[in-house]
C-alpha cells in the first residue's frame, strides 16, 4: 500500500485554497498580490529599490535606542547640575521605603 498522506495533504490544501477564494476580499487580495509578484518578476530592480529605500529609514529599535540614550543623558545632566535635587529624591525614596516597611510589619 502506498503512502497517501502527502497527496491527501496537498489535495486538502488545494481544496481549502479554492474554498477560501469564495470570499471576495480574499480573492481581490490574491489577485493584487499576484499582480505585484508578476511585476516584481519582470522588474527585479524595482523590488531591490523598494527594499533599499526602506533600509535608509532608521528602524524602530534604533529610534527607541536613541530616545533612551537621550533621556539617560538628560537625567545625568540633571544629576550633575542639581546634586541637592538628587539628594532630595533619594531622601524621599528612603522615607517612602521606611513607611512601606512599617506598613507591612503592622
Amino acid at each position: 500500500m502506498k503512502n497517501k498522506l502527502l497527496p491527501a495533504v496537498l489535495l486538502g490544501a488545494f481544496v481549502g485554497g479554492l474554498v477560501s477564494l469564495v470570499d471576495k476580499s480574499t480573492r481581490e487580495n490574491v489577485i493584487s498580490g499576484s499582480k505585484k509578484a508578476v511585476s516584481f518578476a519582470k522588474n527585479p530592480d524595482e523590488l531591490k529599490n523598494q527594499f533599499s529605500n526602506a533600509s535608509n529609514e532608521p528602524s524602530k529599535f534604533e529610534q527607541i535606542k536613541e530616545e533612551i540614550l537621550f533621556w539617560k543623558d538628560t537625567i545625568e545632566e540633571i544629576r550633575r547640575n542639581n546634586p541637592e535635587l538628587e539628594q532630595s529624591i533619594i531622601d524621599a525614596k528612603d522615607t517612602f521605603m521606611k513607611y512601606r516597611d512599617q506598613k507591612h510589619l503592622n
